[in-house]
């Protein structure tokens, strides 16, 4: 990750200042609410290239493991986690679901399963990817810690389900992140945690064997008061790639917060703060300033209460939608490194993302056998498109970005359900000329297949990494206020290569 400057309140002030000055009209948005390390890491998704192993943590409302995006048939998901990633807890209890049925038939059959589940319990959910799951509080159901997305409409008799995604949007991020095929990382496995608030955040970094956590929530009220929540997000920052979105606005509505972003909780130094474009046209929800961005409406994801593939469906919206898939374009990164090194273990260690032989490519950051955290982050920011174009997972538009009617159900006007009134522009940012400076809206710019191509062939010592001077200069500005008002953790002291993390060339 990169090195955070530590300043003073008062150069805070006038770095806040300068940005202001430079950018009046930058809107700030709020938002919505482990094995021996000897086994050869295989996936066997349909259609999924081997690469070497990598675990994302969503902290959200739930997921629904019975979604074809999470299924893997492979003799790999019948083991128990702990038989293959050092480090997972060997008392995580199997779930065995009835993953074969429609999804009302399977949820019938299997209720006396979930019943049977416990908050604060891991589980783990055997013929899928899902190799983990906890709660820490509710999730699913309306309640006055997760109260319903504006407009959308819940069942009165809603039950509460243990990990179970009631309401759609935690089975949404973890497919935006890696379901099969729409993500960036149809191949990763994924680790649920139920309840939004500190506690995941803290769970997910201590645990050691997880690489990745994304957070598609974030705290309108701004430090220190929930201070918990600042100090949990900086902690976790410096040990692991840590991705928040960056907010669509008081009540969801078109993008207006009270704070700046840079007051937010959940955004201290050192986190990603992921913002949307839409199908490459400019939005005017994200929540500016953002690091990275991806679609932000309509993508491709799994349903919570469907065993239908993956569709373009409006739940998966905003930031909530894009820091999902800005993780999977992190995962696909740290995928490749590890399986150009030969790690078969997972986990940042140290500092430590990758480890294996020096010299095994000729030139770029693995030469010298060693891919830290600090790399990952470059690669990524320096390979991120600044133009944003269409993806192949971006699904819909939104209603204003192309010549059509509004549609006003079942969200309400536009059709979007965790922004009621934000928009599309019908201006696509490949029009905006090169001169002008994209980071003060979307950061280095979007995370897609095409960066990540890009992203491996730096990897792969095939492409030299991009120069992105001016836009690493605008990252350190804003890391130096986020630092002096929000705060932020320093990171360990890089750390050695263990032996066990090192293998033959994948």
């Amino acid at each position: 990750m990169r090195r955070r400057p530590r300043v003073s309140l008062a150069t805070g002030l006038v770095l806040l200042a300068l940005i202001v000055a430079i950018e009046p009209t930058r809107a700030h948005a709020g938002g919505v609410p482990a094995g021996d390390g000897s086994y050869r890491w295989k996936t066997t998704t349909p259609g999924a290239a081997k690469t070497g192993p990598a675990v994302v943590a969503l902290i959200d409302a739930g997921v629904n493991p019975y979604s074809p995006a999470f299924r893997d048939r492979s003799p790999l998901a019948y083991k128990h986690p702990s038989t293959y990633i050092p480090g997972y807890p060997k008392d995580a209890v199997a779930v065995r679901l009835s993953l074969d049925l429609p999804f009302e038939e399977a949820l019938a059959k299997d209720e006396d399963k979930w019943a049977l589940l416990a908050r604060g319990k891991l589980y783990w959910f055997p013929g899928t990817r899902v190799i983990g799951g906890i709660s820490f509080g509710a999730g699913g159901c309306p309640s006055p810690e997760a109260p319903p997305p504006t407009g959308i409409a819940t069942p009165v008799d809603c039950k509460d389900h243990v990990i179970l995604d009631d309401n759609g949007h935690g089975t949404m991020t973890a497919s935006r992140a890696a379901g099969f095929p729409n993500s960036l990382a149809p191949s990763a496995r994924i680790v649920e945690i139920e309840g939004l608030g500190a506690g995941g955040v803290r769970w997910a970094a201590e645990q050691g064997w997880i690489d990745v956590q994304s957070n598609s929530w974030l705290s309108l009220v701004p430090p220190p008061v929930p201070q918990d929540t600042t100090d949990a997000f900086a902690e976790a920052a410096a040990q692991m790639v840590t991705i928040a979105a960056s907010g669509n606005g008081t009540a969801f509505v078109t993008g207006f917060a009270p704070t700046p972003t840079y007051l937010l909780s959940t955004a201290p130094a050192g986190v990603i703060l992921a913002g949307a474009h839409d199908n490459g046209m400019m939005t005017l929800w994200s929540g500016a300033p953002a690091h990275l961005v991806a679609d932000g409406y309509a993508g491709m994801s799994a349903i919570f209460n469907s065993s239908e593939a993956m569709r373009p469906d409006p739940i998966a919206c905003c930031s909530s939608a894009a820091a999902p898939y800005v993780a999977g374009g992190y995962l696909s990164v740290i995928q490749e490194a590890r399986r150009i090194l030969g790690q078969r273990t997972t986990g940042i260690t140290g500092g430590i993302v990758a480890c294996g032989r020096e010299g095994l490519v000729e030139q770029g950051p693995l030469a010298d056998g060693v891919f830290t955290l600090e790399e990952l982050t470059t690669v990524v920011f320096n390979t991120a498109e600044s133009r944003p174009l269409e993806g192949k997972d971006d699904g819909e538009v939104h209603w204003s970005g192309e010549p059509r009617a509004p549609e006003v159900q079942p969200y309400g006007p536009g059709d979007n359900p965790f922004c009621v009134g934000c928009t599309t522009t019908p201006i696509p940012w490949s029009a905006v000329p090169q001169g002008v400076d994209q980071f003060p809206l979307i950061g280095y710019g979007a995370v897609n297949e095409r960066s990540v191509e890009l992203a491996l062939q730096v990897l792969r010592g095939e492409v030299a990494l991009p120069e992105r001077p001016t836009d690493d200069a605008q990252y350190d500005a804003d890391q130096a206020v986020r630092a002096a008002f929000v705060g932020g953790a320093d990171a360990p002291a890089l750390g050695s290569c263990p032996a066990t993390s090192i293998g033959a060339r994948g």
